[in-house]
């Protein structure tokens, strides 16, 4: 049975608020042991038996090494695939999904689902709102919300809402009003107390959606699979909802697809069990920590702009760093169904609604 072994970058305390850190990736691959000894043996040294990126990434030459790595023959799509997710996008979704949603489908009878309009919504308020109100009030924005998200206190609650009439203040003075956008966004007042109540604390963890999409990923090529992760916090919480998953074995070989177009997943997961190691106890953690800390390095370079550093542009010729991302969580300038992927989906499918769904039926 295969092994998949799992490792993140990015993810700090504050998680999706944390601007100094931009994004979040999680990577994982499912090479052998012997695989994994024939990748990590050019890049070990005596004085330092456990590789870590860090190190390697100091000197030309443990860059140098990097770049070979993954211009072995093994090191492909197939064996290595992560998920990124841009921090402070995904936490303008949460807004979206969590607050306005709920709003907007039991007071008004409107499914921003529909064609994928959450989404469109999102990319649109991402690229509109820090043009129109400034950098420094849209980040406050999305800062206020993740504290009263986490506080669940009035006087978090009064803060939020208190700058969200700066937000519309500052809009309102410039080119880009999104009067209806914003107006709308302070109606949630009347129910952001019942929203706070069913948010989980986990709700601003990028770890748990990335790990879930990965096993969907796996899934698709091992019958079933066996994860190690690295014996970070923000997994290990959630193990007992993953091994729940799992144990849906007896459904395995009757999968069922849910969710709708671009945003299908395949469930139950294909996952066999799930353990917690160090990473000086696994060379299949220590790999995909190279991997996936190279790629963080590569696209937070690139996000911030900072394209002239001479280990970017090492990593930029390899030309193949994006063939390496199954999934994302990333403002796009797509607002329509069609560049979404979501035509057809009158119906307005929400995968995690689909998932709940498909746990009810199995009496779960």
């Amino acid at each position: 049975m295969a092994t998949i072994y799992f490792d993140e970058s990015g993810n700090t305390g504050r998680q999706l608020a944390d601007l100094d850190q931009p994004l979040f990736i999680l990577g994982s691959c499912d090479f052998s042991a012997e695989e994994c000894e024939q990748l990590l043996s050019p890049l070990r040294s005596r004085q330092a038996p456990e590789i870590h990126f860090k190190k390697l990434r100091k000197s030309g030459r443990g860059q140098d090494r990097i770049i070979e790595l993954f211009q072995s023959d093994l090191v492909t799509p197939e064996r290595f695939k992560a998920q990124v997710f841009h921090k402070r996008f995904m936490l303008l979704t949460k807004v979206i999904d969590d607050l306005l949603e709920p709003l907007l489908y039991y007071h008004f009878d409107f499914n921003l689902y529909e064609n994928g309009q959450n989404i469109a919504l999102s990319n649109m308020l991402f690229a509109c709102l820090p043009l129109a109100v400034g950098d420094a009030c849209f980040d406050q924005f999305l800062s206020v919300y993740y504290d009263m998200c986490g506080e669940k206190s009035e006087e978090a609650i009064t803060a939020f809402y208190e700058h969200l009439e700066i937000v519309k203040e500052a809009a309102a003075q410039s080119a880009l009003p999104m009067e209806w956008e914003l107006e709308v966004l302070s109606m949630t007042s009347v129910i952001v107390r019942d929203v706070l109540v069913e948010l989980p604390k986990s709700t601003f963890n990028p770890a748990i959606p990335a790990f879930f999409s990965l096993c969907v990923e796996w899934g698709r090529q091992h019958a079933r699979f066996d994860a190690i992760c690295d014996d970070s916090e923000p997994l290990e919480r959630q193990a007992d909802f993953f091994t729940a998953i799992a144990e849906l074995e007896e459904q395995a070989e009757e999968q069922q697809v849910i969710g709708f177009g671009n945003a299908q997943i395949e469930l139950p997961l294909r996952l066999n069990t799930l353990a917690f190691s160090a990473s000086h106890d696994s060379d299949g953690i220590q790999l995909t920590d190279v991997l996936t800390s190279a790629l963080s390095y590569y696209y937070t370079k690139r996000q911030k702009g900072e394209t002239n550093d001479e280990f970017f542009m090492k990593l930029d010729r390899l030309g193949c760093l994006h063939d390496f991302v199954s999934g994302c969580v990333w403002p796009t300038t797509d607002v329509t169904p069609e560049a979404l992927g979501r035509a057809g989906d009158e119906d307005g499918h929400n995968p995690a609604n689909a998932f709940v769904e498909f746990l009810m039926k199995r009496g779960r």
